[in-house]
């Protein structure tokens, strides 16, 4: 998950066995081409200065959008393959490091991040070297140019239909190793690998993509013109941005307190602006003020008249350095990657919710307006912003406070993600029941107790916590104390999803009735918050990553027996050990069950308590907010018949559900975490003859506290399939390009795959394979189909485990 679950940066693959506990990516990964063409075609030899043109390829028109389309599949983030990142010009030119910095490790490296360093001289200083060549002489720019060494091996070795499995073995070390730093040394690997050339393990560019990034190699590689990024940073509204800077930075004594608690609570978050439409922004930290302040109200300056001077902090709450913090919108000119975008959606009317909600209720008259920083403490350093207050925020806006947890900059983690399960539902405490809100201090005498992260320390938080309840809520809680998204919010119920080493967050349920559920309240969701985004270091040691993990797992516990806590008595531990078994049982006695004996006022009926339950909190928070009925995964299936003709998009739907939310289908073990299907019809409008669906397999296991051995807890007989009429997730597995005449045939052969060699079969026969030459016109379709449809939502789809040998 994020962390980078930020994603917690720790994470590992359940199909692989773990031989290093936390690291990224290698030298191996996909670049992205323009339009390529859907044949094969003959590679190039090695240009020559001769081939060179004379007219330099512009970078922001021509060079920077082949980027975009081939390269930031997995040169988009951190801890990239060889940390090459190739979302701008500024990333371009730091170049690569030559280790892994993500690899097992007791110390700290430096921070990778763009916001680290302030020029590529500085990059250079932290061990950057560079991927490009800048001298006089063409030929040289080429030869000296590693960048152009890895495309160049790719046009000679990468022609579709090149074996998938010379690569596979280097697939499976892209977490270890080391990067050559020259381009002779990358030219001695080469020589021994020639199938590690870019994009790694997928066709090559095309030859007009190839063409213009050798000549702007040759040419020098310059970067846009000053004239490029000045337009870049353009403003579709000033206005409406001045507007925002101005709420942030309002006059208000209470306001810079406010500000900041949005801030270290948004920061990883992509901002969208309704009414300056196109453009994306993120919250910053500037010691420089907005235009509308600097000239006090004179006016005669928009806000792109104010240059942003960035505060960049480790973390979002280190201390700035300066006297005022000015609280910015940063326009981002980066093309997004899927994998590490939530948005936060503004309208203008939201500035007076936020005023209405941290504003007008009382502070306490001796309220610190001005705790110190460097503190990863939200209860202490947010004390005086009433609780409700700070807590309404993030029920509000839980999707993003979520986001945080779930995506990130990071491009995988290692271990994080296994410390949730493959699909749960989350509910939330309503504010007028939560007792953090109706007694922050939980009666305790400071603030410490709520982020210690030790057995002991949360022990003793869960015991307040219980005592406090205990004394508020004799009797227990009804459904009433589940928020209900004050009936139109859909952040009230959300649906989480693990696929292997990523998470995702969608509003509403989906996918079909899960195993496991969470309930939450603001204490819970902060000490969430800040364990795995806020204070998460993923820069740091495997000491530092693994305590973030412990302390990530207690929560999960927590929240899973805080929803027990609504069922009746004599149906908790049952149900717990049945959530987790194996060696978890033992985790399980280090962790209070402090909902055990807790009241509950709600009273379930029938053979299955959890459905009953469930069912009843559909009813009291009602169809807009949970979005049932789920066609797709209904648990009580339709009346078709397995082998009915499929005519129609309707049929198929139909058709499919009968496969979902099933246990004991011997072909969902088999299936790769995300499928995504485009499913055609010859006839009807031009604008209706494609559906994407995604594919998603859920697997379980016994337990989520073994870090190691992950297969041996695997329960393949308890793995269901759930599919979602939309992309999900920003890791697709493999692609699949189906008519509807041949839907039929495709399930059937579906439900016939025992194992892995029926797989890979059916794969063949269906997938669309990294090296087939349909394979980038694919890409590109799906790519526009998610920006058409999912407009400021989407970004560029990740390729790192795409047709991969271990998924």
């Amino acid at each position: 998950m994020h962390p980078d679950a930020r994603t917690l940066g720790l994470i590992r693959h359940s199909r692989v066995p773990l031989t290093i506990a936390f690291a990224v990516l290698l030298l191996a990964s996909p670049l992205r081409a323009a339009e390529p063409r859907d044949t094969a075609r003959e590679m190039p030899a090695s240009a020559s200065s001769e081939s060179v043109v004379s007219e330099t390829p512009h970078y922001s028109t021509q060079v920077q959008p082949i980027f975009d389309r081939r390269c930031i599949a997995c040169h988009g983030c951190l801890g990239s393959p060889c940390n090459v990142k190739l979302d701008s010009f500024p990333g371009v030119d730091r170049g690569g490091f030559g280790q892994n910095p993500y690899s097992t490790r007791l110390t700290a490296d430096p921070r990778t991040d763009m916001d680290a360093a302030d020029s590529t001289a500085q990059w250079r200083e932290r061990g950057f070297y560079p991927i490009l060549a800048r001298t006089a002489s063409a030929q040289s720019n080429l030869d000296d140019s590693i960048l152009y060494r890895m495309i160049d091996a790719g046009m000679r070795h990468n022609v579709p239909g090149f074996s998938r499995a010379s690569v596979d073995p280097f697939r499976l070390q892209r977490f270890a190793g080391t990067c050559p730093s020259t381009a002779d040394a990358l030219a001695a690997r080469l020589q021994e690998h020639p199938g590690l050339g870019m994009p790694f393990g997928l066709p090559a560019l095309a030859e007009e993509d190839f063409a213009i990034l050798r000549d702007w190699i040759a040419r020098g590689s310059p970067g846009p013109t000053e004239a490029e990024e000045a337009n870049a940073r353009r403003l579709a509204n000033p206005t409406a941005v001045a507007a925002w800077e101005a709420f942030f930075n309002s006059s208000d004594p209470r306001q810079a307190l406010v500000s900041r608690f949005i801030f270290e609570h948004v920061f990883l978050a992509t901002i969208v602006l309704e009414d300056s439409p196109g453009d994306r922004f993120r919250l910053v930290r500037s010691s420089t003020p907005p235009a509308s302040l600097l000239d006090e109200g004179r006016g005669g300056r928009s806000a792109e008249d104010a240059p942003i001077e960035l505060i960049s902090t480790a973390l979002p709450y280190g201390d700035p350095g300066v006297e005022r913090v000015w609280y910015r919108l940063e326009k981002l000119t980066a093309a997004p990657v899927q994998k590490s975008l939530f948005v936060w959606r503004l309208a203008p009317t939201d500035i007076a919710r936020l005023s209405e909600l941290f504003l007008s209720p009382d502070w306490a008259a001796d309220a610190d307006l001005d705790p110190p920083w460097d503190i990863g403490n939200p209860f202490r350093i947010f004390a005086a912003i009433p609780a409700e207050s700070r807590y309404r925020f993030l029920l509000e806006n839980a999707a993003v406070i979520v986001g945080g947890i779930t995506y990130g900059p990071v491009c995988n983690g290692q271990i994080a993600t296994y410390a949730v399960k493959d699909q749960f539902w989350v509910f939330f405490l309503d504010p007028a029941y939560d007792i953090s809100v109706r007694d922050p201090s939980l009666g305790l005498d400071d603030w410490d107790l709520f982020m210690d992260r030790s057995l002991v320390g949360n022990a003793a938080y869960l015991d307040a916590y219980a005592k406090t309840r205990a004394r508020l809520d004799p009797e227990g809680w009804s459904l009433d104390a589940i928020w209900d998204g004050d009936g139109e919010n859909r952040n009230a119920w959300l649906t989480l999803l693990r696929h292997e080493t990523n998470v995702s967050v969608l509003r509403g349920a989906q996918g079909g009735m899960p195993q496991t559920f969470w309930l939450m309240g603001y204490s819970g969701l902060e000490r969430l918050y800040y364990d795995t985004v806020a204070s998460f270091e993923y820069w740091a040691g495997d000491a530092r990553k693994l305590e973030t993990l412990l302390f990530f797992n207690m929560l999960r516990q927590e929240f899973e027996d805080g929803f027990l806590g609504l069922l009746p008595r004599e149906e908790r531990e049952r149900i717990r050990h049945q959530w987790t078994r194996g060696i978890g049982s033992v985790a399980l006695s280090l962790i209070p069950f402090e909902t055990v004996d807790q009241p509950t006022r709600i009273e379930v009926r029938g053979p299955d308590p959890l459905i009953d339950l469930v069912e009843q909190i559909a009813r009291h928070l009602g169809p807009r907010i949970s979005g049932l009925p789920d066609r797709l995964n209904p648990r009580v299936k339709p009346e078709v018949a397995v082998d009915a003709p499929i005519e129609d998009f309707d049929d198929w739907e139909s058709a499919v559900s009968m496969l979902t939310a099933l246990q004991g289908q011997p072909f969902v073990p088999q299936l790769p975490s995300v499928l995504v299907l485009r499913l055609n019809r010859a006839e009807g409008p031009p604008q209706d003859r494609h559906r994407v669906y995604s594919l998603v397999a859920n697997r379980v296991y016994k337990s989520q506290y073994t870090l190691v051995f992950q297969n041996g807890q695997a329960l393949p007989d308890e793995d269901t399939l759930s599919v979602y009429p939309t992309l999900v997730n920003g890791f697709p597995n493999l692609f699949i390009d189906l008519d509807l005449a041949d839907a039929g045939r495709f399930l059937t052969d579906l439900r016939a795959v025992e194992n892995k060699d029926d797989w890979n079969r059916f794969a063949s026969r269906y997938g669309v394979l990294r090296d087939s030459a349909r394979f980038w016109p694919f890409y590109d379709w799906i790519n526009r189909w998610n920006d058409e449809h999912r407009g400021d939502a989407a970004g560029w789809l990740d390729l790192s485990y795409y047709d991969a040998p271990e998924i």
